[in-house]
């Protein structure tokens, strides 16, 4: 081998399918489905590439088998990393939704593709000096590039064609890579937290709503000022891999916003949790969103946030906060937070 070319697009499409699948996580408009059609097209590129470069992985390490280096052991941990989250993922886009030790193949695809990151870039830095920079002006290395692009297109256009005409699971995904979960259901869908947010249920005669921060008058709210007539429906999508619609019932943002009258110099509203968990979002984007009390008929279940939940139309699930007991209204913007929750 020349130099390592096949190394460094290993790298460059799983650098490419990681930003997008991140991208994709935490889109849930359809206007940024794009953002998981490239995830999907790099990662049938990195199938590609390691059609080519397994060979050469391979065939050097099994030759030395009884003896292996620690090079040889971290190529083999790097192979099988990547062949894993690359099966985990075709798993859940055709198969269907599966579990393994209580996570979903969706997080298990996406936790040991992060694994495998680091092996990728050691790999890269081992053989730097023999990618020089001349190889990459080359009409061969262009050549390279168009072709793995048109290879992964077509893989996942094929596969595609294939996963409708024989109705596998896949077919019925939401853009997201999400599973139908318990449409119209009430309380009935499922139940997930962000990491490990599982409080006590909330005594209702108790619970206030407080609106403090950049605001001309701080409100204190019961759940009795929050009984509002206004619906809405929207979908819930969980990154954890399943969808649920529902007709939620509450009090939109804004009135509540409202109430307090932001000053001029606000910017953005932090939805806080009893828990500490907390979404941060600018007031034009709030004035959309509703304080629900109840989906469906029913009021809300401890599981899914009573007395109080945001519902977020277009947003992923970890937006939607659950337990809410905090509005702070700041004069800073909503990117002033983690991009994921953190907490």
């Amino acid at each position: 081998m020349r130099y390592p070319w096949a190394n460094a697009f290993i790298l460059a499409a799983a650098a490419v399918s990681l930003a997008s699948g991140y991208f994709g996580m935490t889109a849930g408009d359809a206007s940024r489905a794009w953002y998981l059609d490239v995830h999907r097209v790099s990662g049938y590129a990195v199938v590609a590439l390691l059609l080519w470069k397994g060979r050469n992985i391979l065939a050097p390490v099994l030759r030395r088998f009884g003896r292996w280096s620690g090079q040889d052991l971290a190529a083999m941990l790097m192979l099988a990393l990547l062949l894993a989250s690359l099966g985990l993922g075709i798993a859940w886009a055709h198969g269907g939704r599966f579990s393994l030790l209580g996570f979903s193949g969706l997080t298990w695809h996406i936790n040991v593709g992060l694994a495998v990151l680091p092996l990728l870039l050691w790999h890269l830095l081992r053989y730097y000096r023999l990618l020089r920079p001349r190889y990459w002006a080359e009409r061969r290395a262009a050549l390279r590039v168009v072709g793995l692009a048109l290879a992964a297109l077509f893989v996942w256009q094929a596969t595609a064609r294939v996963e409708r005409a024989a109705a596998w699971a896949g077919a019925s995904r939401r853009f997201t890579g999400s599973y139908p979960a318990g449409d119209f259901s009430g309380n009935a869908f499922p139940t997930t937290s962000w990491l490990n947010d599982r409080p006590r249920p909330i005594l209702r005669d108790a619970w206030r709503l407080e609106v403090r921060g950049a605001v001309e008058r701080e409100v204190s709210l019961t759940l009795d000022d929050l009984r509002g007539a206004e619906s809405v429906t929207a979908t819930l999508d969980c990154t954890g891999g399943w969808h649920s619609t529902q007709h939620w019932r509450g009090v939109p943002l804004g009135v509540v916003l409202d109430m307090a009258s932001p000053t001029a110099r606000a910017a953005s509203v932090s939805v806080v949790s009893t828990t500490g968990y907390y979404r941060r979002f600018s007031l034009d984007e709030a004035r959309g969103m509703l304080l629900a009390t109840h989906v469906g008929d029913e009021p809300l279940s401890h599981g899914h946030g009573a007395p109080l939940r945001l519902v977020a139309p277009g947003k992923r699930g970890f937006e939607w906060v659950k337990w809410i007991v905090w509005l702070e209204v700041n004069e800073t913007g909503k990117w002033l937070q983690p991009p994921l929750p953190i907490q």
